[in-house]
This record gives structure tokens, C-alpha cells and sequence, in this order.
């Protein structure tokens, strides 16, 4: 790992994934801080979701091409490419394998050659915690895990043979308001809201939680420091079981959740517990969990 500070490294960016839940965080923030944001999106991508931002952003249409792709992030300039696109599946089934691949190996190297192309160097993107399953070092717990890997041996190769300059980023369960993913803390927050029972697998599983607004912020400070190298871990502030978060919930909300443990299994290739990896040099995460769960359910921003 090495860095160089670059304050500029955020003048001018480029996404893709600027519609995720992380991607919509990151384009916000960037724009209310006055950045020149380029977003890359598929026809059928859900462009409402950039809707009530501090600003517009640009918004480029792939075709699918690699040649589309250059002109994109020629038009662009970008100091820094943040590529955020993934498609997650937890178990996949044969004919999802095609757009697993595509997405996750396919479309990630389209950027790399593109950016080759266009004289762009600098790349942000990241990983999962799953590519270390119950090991310090690389051990898929799934396929999506595994074609994380893979992007990582290709930026590996532009690294080596073009001089790009990336990091990558592993994370974590994140959250925060506005989420629109079923996710657990939209499930703990529904059933404490509605009165209803809230199933969960098993009480004592281990989650790291980050706050939506600590992941834009360990993006951010990477892509501003120059760091590179990696991957390194985006990990909250303190881990913690299910139980034990429902029980911040009642504490924060002061209203009691009926919880069911063991309402499904644990699927069968499950981490004990959350990989443990090296920390993203000059970053830690600022909202402990508590306070990122009285801010998620009052909906602040």
C-alpha cells in the first residue's frame, strides 16, 4: 500500500452503480460539495433515483459496448472512476450464472480497457467479505464472492501493466435512511412499527454494520489520499448478534420487539463471523450503532 494525497481526486469523478442505494450516498454527497459527477447507466436503469439530489448529475447510457464506454470516460475527464456496479446473489442458481459473470467480471473489465483507453488511472472499487469466508485470506463463501475475486486479479493486471492506481474497498451489511432494499433493518424496523413477530435465523449471528454516511466517507478519503493497494476493510464501528441489535432497536425506539429465532435456517455456508481485515489507512467509522439506528428510523440524511 502506498498514497499520495491528491485533494483534487474528487473534482471531477465518474460512477457506475450511481443508482444503488451506496451510489446514490456517494453522488449526493459529491455534488453538494460542488464535484463535476458523471454517472454511467444501462437503458434499463432506475434514473429516479437520482431525482432530489443537491444538483444533477450527468448521466452517460452504455450501450454495451466497449467503444461507448471509452467515449463516456473521455467526455468525463475523471480524476477518479468509483466503480460501484455489482450484482449480488447469495446462492445462485444455473441460469443466473451469464449475468453473474457479465456483470460482476465482463462489465468491470469494460471500464478498466475503457479507461485504458481514455488515459483515465485512478479506480476505486470494491469487494466483499465474503471472499473470505472463516479465513484471513481469500476463500469464496459463494460464486458472487468469487467473481469479486476475479475483477480483482483483472484490475491486478492494469495495475501492473497499464499503471492504474486503485484500492479496493471490502464491505460490509450497510444502512441508513432512504434505503429502499429489503434489508434486516428495514425488517427489524417494520416489525417494531407494525407490532408483527420478526423472524430471524438464528439470534447470535455476528453482523458489522457500517452507516451509509461512514462508506461515502471511507470512499471519499481513498480516492482524496491517494491510497492504494488493499483490499481493506470498511467495518463499523462495533460488531454486534441479531439479538442484540433488536434489542438497540427497543432501546432507542422504547417500543419492545417480538422476535422468533430459528424461524429458517442458517444457510449452510455461513460465516462464524464477519472476515477481520486490514483497516483503510486514516478512516475509521465515526456512528456507532445506536446512533445510526436512531438515525435510520427518524429518516435523517
Amino acid at each position: 500500500m502506498c498514497s499520495s494525497p491528491s485533494p483534487n481526486g474528487t473534482d471531477r469523478v465518474l460512477l457506475t452503480g450511481g443508482t444503488s442505494y451506496l451510489g446514490r450516498s456517494l453522488v449526493g454527497r459529491l455534488l453538494g460539495e460542488g464535484a463535476d459527477v458523471h454517472v454511467i447507466v444501462r437503458p434499463g436503469s432506475d434514473r429516479t433515483r437520482l431525482e432530489g439530489l443537491r444538483g444533477a448529475p450527468v448521466v452517460h447510457e452504455h450501450d454495451g459496448s466497449v467503444e461507448c464506454l471509452s467515449e463516456i470516460v473521455a467526455k468525463a475527464a475523471p480524476s477518479t472512476v468509483f466503480h460501484l456496479a455489482t450484482r449480488y446473489l447469495r446462492e445462485h442458481s444455473p441460469d443466473q450464472i451469464d449475468g453473474l459473470v457479465n456483470d460482476n467480471i465482463g462489465f468491470g473489465t469494460q471500464v478498466l480497457e475503457a479507461m485504458r483507453v481514455a488515459g483515465a488511472r485512478r479506480l476505486i472499487d470494491l469487494g466483499t467479505f465474503f471472499q473470505f469466508y472463516d479465513s484471513p485470506t481469500y476463500r469464496p463463501l459463494n460464486l458472487y464472492a468469487a467473481t469479486k475475486q476475479a475483477f480483482a486479479d483483472i484490475v491486478a493486471y492494469y495495475q501492473d501493466a497499464h499503471g492504474f492506481s486503485a484500492a479496493t474497498l471490502v464491505l460490509y451489511d450497510v444502512y441508513g435512511p432512504g434505503d429502499w432494499r429489503a434489508k434486516l433493518m428495514a425488517a427489524i424496523r417494520d416489525a417494531q412499527a407494525g407490532h408483527t413477530t420478526l423472524k430471524l435465523a438464528d439470534a447470535n449471528v455476528v453482523m458489522d454494520l457500517v452507516y451509509i454516511d461512514d462508506v461515502v466517507d471511507a470512499l471519499l478519503h481513498a480516492a482524496r489520499e491517494g491510497i492504494e493497494g488493499g483490499p481493506f476493510a470498511i467495518s463499523g464501528s462495533q460488531r454486534a448478534t441479531l439479538g442484540e441489535i433488536v434489542q438497540v432497536f427497543e432501546r432507542v425506539n422504547g417500543t419492545p420487539i417480538t422476535s422468533q429465532p430459528g424461524a429458517y435456517p442458517v444457510p449452510a455456508r455461513a460465516p462464524n463471523e464477519p472476515w477481520i481485515g486490514p483497516a483503510l489507512p486514516g478512516w475509521q467509522a465515526k456512528v456507532g450503532l445506536e446512533e445510526g439506528i436512531r438515525r435510520f428510523l427518524a429518516g435523517e440524511t
